[in-house]
Order: C-alpha cells, then sequence, then structure tokens
C-alpha cells in the first residue's frame, strides 16, 4: 500500500524535523515547536473526539486503542489515559524511535513499526477504539486510502468506533505540489535531504483529499456505518476543506 519512497520520506521527516511534520504549522518549522505545548494538543484533541464519542455512545468498551500514523506519539499518549491498552503505529522507524522515547513513562503505550501491507499484524475485532489524523491524506492514492479504511474496519470491535480525519476538497492550484515534487527531483539526483529541506525550504509531504461521497462509499463496501460526519474547523484563508468520519460496525 505503501512505496519505499513513501517510507524513507517520512523517515527523513523523522529526522529533520518530527513535530513539524505531523503539525505543519509553518511558524513552528525548523524545530520551533515546544515539546510541551505539542503533545498538550494531542490532549486536547482526543478529549474533544472523546466527548463526542460519548454523545454517540460509543466505544462499548475502552480497553484497546489504536492510532494509525502515530508519529510521535502524539494522539496515542493522550489516548493513554482513556484506554487501557494503546498502541501507535507508523511506517517511519525514526518517528517511531521518537514515540518510544517521548512514552517511555507510560506502562501502557506501545509504538511499532509497520513494515506490512495494511495492518495484517493485528487479528479481526481487536480495537475498541481506533483514530488517524492527519494521516491518510498523505498516502499516495486512493486505493491506498481504501485499503486502510477496510482495515481499520477490520480490525474494530462490534459497537467500537473509528475516527478518521480526511480532506474532502482540494484547490486545483493546491494539488500541483510544487514543493514536494521539486524535493523529489533534487534528491533523486543526490542531494542531501537537509540542505534541500533547511536550506531550499523543501519538503516532500503530499497532499490528496476524497470527496464525502466517495468516503461514505468506502464505509458502506467496508461493511460499517458512518455515524457522524464534521467538517474540521479552518481558517477563512484556508484552502483545504478536511472532514472528520465517525464510524462503527
Amino acid at each position: 500500500m505503501v512505496s519505499d519512497k513513501h517510507r524513507r520520506d517520512w523517515d527523513e521527516l523523522g529526522e529533520l524535523d518530527p513535530f513539524w511534520a505531523v503539525l505543519s504549522d509553518p511558524s513552528r518549522k525548523f524545530g520551533r515547536w515546544d515539546e510541551k505545548e505539542f503533545l498538550e494538543t494531542g490532549v486536547v484533541e482526543v478529549q474533544e473526539l472523546l466527548s463526542i464519542a460519548d454523545k454517540l455512545g460509543y466505544p462499548a468498551g475502552r480497553f484497546r486503542a489504536l492510532d494509525f500514523g502515530c508519529g510521535v506519539g502524539r494522539l496515542t499518549r493522550a489516548l493513554a489515559t482513556h484506554f487501557q491498552e494503546c498502541t501507535g503505529v507508523d511506517i517511519s522507524a525514526t518517528m517511531v524511535a521518537k514515540a518510544r522515547d517521548l512514552s517511555r513513562s507510560l506502562g501502557n503505550c506501545s509504538f511499532i513499526v509497520n513494515e506490512e501491507e495494511g495492518l495484517s499484524r493485528f487479528s479481526d475485532d481487536s480495537f475498541d477504539f481506533v483514530v488517524s489524523r492527519l494521516v491518510l491524506q498523505h498516502l499516495p492514492s486512493t486505493k491506498a486510502i481504501e485499503g486502510y479504511v477496510r482495515e481499520f474496519v477490520r480490525v474494530l470491535r462490534k459497537n467500537g468506533l473509528l475516527v478518521f480525519q480526511l480532506p474532502c476538497f482540494i484547490p486545483i492550484r493546491n494539488r500541483l505540489q510544487f514543493r514536494r515534487r521539486i524535493y523529489a527531483c533534487l534528491r533523486m539526483l543526490g542531494f542531501g535531504h537537509d540542505y534541500v529541506f533547511q536550506t531550499l525550504h523543501l519538503h516532500p509531504i503530499r497532499m490528496n483529499h476524497v470527496p464525502e461521497g466517495k468516503v461514505r462509499q468506502m464505509i458502506e463496501f467496508a461493511n460499517a456505518n458512518l455515524v457522524l460526519m464534521r467538517h474540521d474547523p479552518r481558517e477563512p484563508s484556508e484552502p483545504i476543506v478536511s472532514a472528520t468520519y465517525f464510524v462503527t460496525k
């Protein structure tokens, strides 16, 4: 579902600027995220999601949670106060190493480098809560996104809750992604990733979107039920429209 290049890009971002790679605030680029402030955003986000979950009446239990695309464990750590066992998975070994370091004092968090296709290391009906934020949009294709949505549903327990976010609209001018394309070309030519990122201010982050109607089809084809969809807050100047989907089975 993901290429070696995709994995390499995120390994490099995990080495260069892991906090910014997760929350890409331009003012925090090049190591300007404060660690405590960065981690606190995960606490606030998880509290908001679980408040909505409580109103929806899901999940039925709070035993196991999965954070897909965990990065440095921003959400995984926050979930640890609400679930007995929390697992973060990510394709980047450098991100996972940072997550383990940041969460070494938390006994109910574990982090795994996901080197396999999909989530085959996890059996069916394994998790009460599955969350993926700011991750699916970086996958290389709609087919890859659909494959992971199916996997999320597969590992979700009955009456569990899956929450994932995905842009539903990106203007054409923002789909060109010149910085990413030039980054890729220069890396192929042998330029170092630190030079291309820090000196030329380029990066390999791709952005994909899936229209709401297509996402609804994905959920239906995965034999799951959409219980809530809401558009994410954004600044008036922000061109990308994103939505969060709350799904059960």
